[in-house]
C-alpha cells in the first residue's frame, strides 16, 4: 500500500514517511547477509546478495569484532535483496550492475523503504599476466582501476534520490575509502586508521592480551580531515563483526554494525545502509579473485 508522503516543514527536508518510521528510532543497526546461493558460488557463478538488517546497539560489541549473545537474535526489521541478471553474475561479476530493493519486514515482500542502485562499471582491480624471467614463467599482478568505480545511488519510494555512496581511488590504493554525498556535495569519507604516511590501514587490537583485532571503517570530516566523534565520545564507524564460527567458516556471509554519527536524520541513515552494501560489494566480497 503506498503512504502518502509527508509535507516539509518550512527548513527541513523532505522524508518518506516509510524511511522515518524505520530509521528514526535507531542510532545503529545490524546488517547481516545470509548464506543464500552458497551451493550456486560452487559452481562459480556469483548469488544475488540477500540481507537482513536488525537493530544494534553498542552494548552487544565486544572491544574489538566480537558480538555478544543476543545480537544476532534481535528481530529482523528490514529485508534487502539484489536484483541483477544471471549472465552478469557469471561474465562481469565484479563490476557488475544491480538493484538492492529494501523492504519492510524479515522476508521479501513488505512495503518498499529504499532502493540503492549500482550500474555496470569496472571492478577495483585487473588481474595482469606478466612474464616473470628470461624461461617463460610467468605472474600475475593486481593493478588497481581508476575508472567508472562502483557507486550506489539510493532513493525513496517515490523515487526520490537520497544520496551518492562511491568507492574513491587516491594516490593511497592500499588503503579502500568511500565518499557519501549528498546533492553533490560529501558529507563523509569512510575508511579505516592509517599508518605509515597514510599507505596502510591500522588494525584496531583488543580483547584479552590485545590477540584479536578488526578494521573499523570511520566516517571521517572531508573538510577538516578529522574523524568524526559523537558527544558521548565514541565514533561512528562501520565494521564487520564475526557473526560466529559456523557462519564465518562455512559460508561467505558477512555481518556489519554500522553506528551512525549523532542527530542525523532518517534520510541520511537510510543513505548510511547503502554506503554498508557498497562497502560489502567493494571490500568483502571477492573484488579480483579467481
Amino acid at each position: 500500500m503506498n503512504v502518502a508522503p509527508l509535507l516539509a516543514a518550512p527548513g527541513q527536508e523532505y522524508m518518506h514517511p516509510k524511511i522515518g518510521a524505520n530509521f528514526n528510532h535507531h542510532d545503529s543497526m545490524l546488517v547481516k547477509q545470509t548464506a543464500k546461493g552458497c551451493c550456486q558460488e560452487c559452481f562459480g557463478c556469483e548469488a544475488k546478495s540477500e540481507y537482513k538488517i536488525s537493530a544494534m546497539d553498542w552494548g552487544y560489541l565486544e572491544s574489538t569484532s566480537l558480538l555478544k549473545e543476543g545480537a544476532m537474535s534481535q528481530p529482523d526489521l528490514l529485508y534487502a535483496i539484489e536484483n541483477s541478471s544471471f549472465c552478469m553474475r557469471l561474465c562481469w561479476r565484479d563490476g557488475r550492475g544491480f538493484t538492492l530493493k529494501v523492504s519492510e519486514g524479515s522476508e521479501a515482500g513488505g512495503d518498499r523503504v529504499a532502493t540503492f542502485k549500482k550500474p555496470c562499471g569496472c571492478p577495483l582491480y585487473f588481474n595482469c599476466t606478466m612474464p616473470a624471467d628470461t624461461e617463460g614463467n610467468t605472474c600475475d599482478l593486481f593493478c588497481p582501476c581508476c575508472c567508472f568505480l562502483p557507486k550506489v545511488v539510493g532513493t525513496d519510494p517515490d523515487g526520490k534520490e537520497i544520496n551518492t555512496s562511491v568507492f574513491l581511488c587516491d594516490k593511497n590504493c592500499c588503503v579502500p575509502k568511500l565518499g557519501y554525498t549528498e546533492k553533490g556535495r560529501t558529507i563523509y569519507i569512510l575508511r579505516p586508521e592509517t599508518c605509515c604516511f597514510d599507505c596502510c590501514v591500522k588494525p584496531k587490537f583488543g580483547g584479552r592480551g590485545r590477540k584479536k583485532f578488526s578494521v573499523p571503517f570511520y566516517f571521517w570530516d572531508p573538510a577538516t580531515k578529522q574523524k568524526v566523534e559523537n558527544p558521548d565520545g565514541k565514533n561512528p564507524q562501520i565494521t564487520k563483526v564475526w557473526s560466529g564460527m559456523k557462519r564465518e567458516c562455512c559460508t561467505s556471509a558477512d555481518t556489519f554494525a554500522t553506528f551512525f554519527p549523532t542527530d542525523v536524520s532518517a534520510s541520511r541513515k537510510a543513505g548510511l545502509i547503502g554506503l554498508t552494501l557498497l562497502l560489502d560489494f567493494c571490500v568483502f566480497e571477492r573484488q579480483g579473485q579467481p
